[in-house]
């Protein structure tokens, strides 16, 4: 069982692909469904629906919360309004 349905994370320089892959993993093992890792220099996110298969929302679009949190959406334009160019 898992402790959070939902997790979101900022990319930073600092984050390698292989320590988001590793935490992706450990996410996924503990349950959560819905887990956006959110990159503001490319202006996307990508969203896993608890597989390590993913969708990408770019900046032109939303990221909405399906099951786990109805009726939530949060254009990303928004989102990124105030993120360095």
């Amino acid at each position: 069982m898992s402790l959070f349905s939902f997790l979101f994370s900022l990319i930073s320089r600092s984050n390698t692909r292989e320590e988001m892959a590793r935490k992706l993993d450990d996410y996924l093992t503990h349950g959560v469904r819905l887990i956006w890792y959110i990159d503001p220099r490319a202006r996307e996110a990508k969203v896993y629906h608890g597989s390590k298969e993913f969708e990408v929302r770019t900046h032109e679009q939303s990221l909405d919360g399906g099951d786990v949190l109805p009726g939530f959406l949060m254009p990303m334009a928004e989102l990124f309004r105030h993120a360095p160019a």
